[in-house]
């Protein structure tokens, strides 16, 4: 127990549980004496984060829908239960708004303050719901610089701290300090990564089309090589599966080396395509779904979307920079021909190279502090300089 305040942090995805670990060291650098407690995934819990319940591990845990209806109604309650037990200084949801709304208003019944952190996209979707933005927070940290004048103008404290993604990723470089486009483009020595996602379900859609793709580039293209991206071995045990393939090159956490040495990407839906994004590599952007899905998006999920774009690199630059098959409704001739045009297309090539490299450069964080340090301090002053 420490003698500061006592801040209580919820994150349900992976993502979310790295984005608050980093949040977590940097307010204990801040706030020595505090304690921290929530729904804390294994970052968070090595980062100095007492878990009450760990649902980071759910995707793996759970089977039918119904089963995964039950297990989040059980979780939000216990979360809510300790909540009012604990009564902490104050509240930080991390993403996963479909969860952390109801962790919000818990709080908010209890009059505790609410710091948002990863803010919600309602500018893609359901903007209606920024009625319950502005009730159920007290300040939204976003990642994303247009977020800030968004929730600002509809009377949403909020503040762009920067996306904590770069403050990992290695320092930003100009387009002659890529790959030389030149020598692949004329000898067909290319070096394309293939990033298939991380969940189950993603690979399991998107993998076999990559795996095809990689088979023309290389039928193409002689000299290419096609490296697919994992994040650990179970990940790459599902590629293998998906895709039915053991002779697949395969590389297991260190997309740094692989992305810095790539001229091309075929990149699943996410924030990954902004990591992709910061080498300087044109992409085309892949996303699927099942069978059954597909009528209902036709029906109704893509009337609700907001904006023209799916993919965020398109939706920061507000047009279509690349190529974005989402979904692409197990299409797979589509992903070859469309990853196959824009590698012969040389200038579209280097024009998009420079397009995306000047496009992520806003989203580093300025100077030494970063995405969770800026957080942090907006904590602090929250909570009164404590």
């Amino acid at each position: 127990m420490g003698t500061g305040p006592t801040i209580f942090l919820s994150a349900a995805e992976a993502s979310g549980d790295h984005h608050a670990a980093g949040l977590v060291r940097a307010l204990k650098d801040r706030l020595p004496g505090a304690r921290f407690v929530g729904a804390a995934g294994p970052a968070m819990q090595e980062a100095g984060c007492e878990s009450i319940i760990d649902l980071t591990a759910s995707a793996t845990m759970l089977g039918g829908v119904l089963g995964k209806i039950m297990y989040y109604r059980r979780a939000v309650r216990k979360i809510r239960e300790s909540i009012r037990e604990i009564r902490p200084d104050i509240l930080v949801p991390v993403d996963s708004p479909a969860l952390n709304w109801h962790v919000a208003k818990a709080a908010k019944a209890g009059s505790i303050p609410v710091m948002y952190y990863v803010a919600p996209q309602v500018w893609a979707w359901a903007p209606w719901r920024i009625k319950k933005v502005r009730r159920l927070t007290d300040h939204v940290a976003c990642l994303l610089p247009f977020e800030e004048e968004y929730f600002r103008s509809r009377d949403v404290a909020a503040t762009f701290v920067g996306h904590p993604l770069f403050d990992r990723l290695p320092e930003s470089r100009e387009s002659r300090e890529c790959p030389d486009l030149a020598g692949a483009w004329h000898e067909g020595s290319w070096r394309v990564a293939m990033l298939p996602g991380s969940r189950a379900g993603e690979i399991a859609g998107i993998a076999p089309a990559m795996a095809v793709t990689a088979a023309e580039i290389c039928k193409r293209w002689a000299k290419a090589e096609c490296t697919f991206l994992a994040a650990d071995e179970l990940a790459a045990d599902r590629i293998r599966a998906a895709t039915r393939r053991e002779d697949l090159h395969i590389v297991t956490g260190d997309p740094d080396r692989v992305l810095s040495d790539s001229h091309f990407a075929v990149a699943a839906s996410g924030t990954v395509t902004l990591q992709v994004a910061s080498y300087g590599i044109p992409m085309a952007i892949v996303y699927n779904i099942s069978a059954w899905q597909k009528l209902f998006w036709k029906l109704f999920v893509r009337r609700l979307i907001r904006t023209k774009h799916l993919s965020l690199v398109n939706i920061l630059a507000g047009r279509e920079i690349v190529p974005e098959l989402m979904p692409y409704f197990r299409n797979t001739g589509e992903v070859v021909s469309t990853a196959i045009e824009c590698m012969e297309d040389y200038g579209w090539l280097y024009s998009t190279r420079d397009k995306l490299l000047e496009l992520t450069e806003p989203l580093r964080s300025r100077g030494l502090e970063t995405a969770a340090g800026r957080t942090a301090d907006l904590i602090v002053d929250m909570l009164g300089g404590a």
